[in-house]
């Protein structure tokens, strides 16, 4: 844990952009200006959506990649169903939730970028809420 206010300033992630009121398109444009948890999972091969190589094209702006029905369709019914994962998880907790919608990156790491669902706060802390879904199909 952080002993002074420079440590904690350190540590503390900077906000990249105000994301309320930005496009579809102009969302994904801050995206491709580093790599967030949903690339992670394409660069170490563990999402069923994206390759490494998608993020890589992506990042670099040389191809688009075309998103094929099948995932179009997982990844629609993902997000939609966020909000109502937060609010099942608020009222089996108890704990209230919120969002920030603003894209952040990491102060030591400007390459790190996170975009956070929900934020909750615990034992005198703010916590990230990532309210993700996964179909029955795709679990192992």
């Amino acid at each position: 844990m952080p002993d002074t206010n420079v440590e904690r300033e350190r540590l503390n992630p900077q906000v990249l952009v105000d994301t309320e009121n930005l496009t579809r398109e102009e969302w994904l444009d801050w995206r491709r200006r580093g790599i967030g948890g949903s690339d992670v999972s394409a660069i170490i091969g563990i999402s069923p959506f994206r390759t490494a190589r998608d993020i890589y094209y992506d990042k670099l702006g040389i191809a688009v990649v075309e998103e094929n029905e099948g995932n179009w369709v997982a990844m629609e019914m993902g997000h939609l169903l966020e909000d109502l994962v937060a609010k099942i998880f608020e009222r089996k907790t108890g704990l209230k939730i919120y969002q920030i919608k603003k894209m952040f990156r990491h102060p030591l790491y400007p390459f790190m970028l996170a975009d956070v669902d929900y934020f909750i706060t615990m034992d005198q802390a703010t916590r990230a809420l990532i309210a993700d879904t996964m179909s029955a199909f795709r679990s192992n």
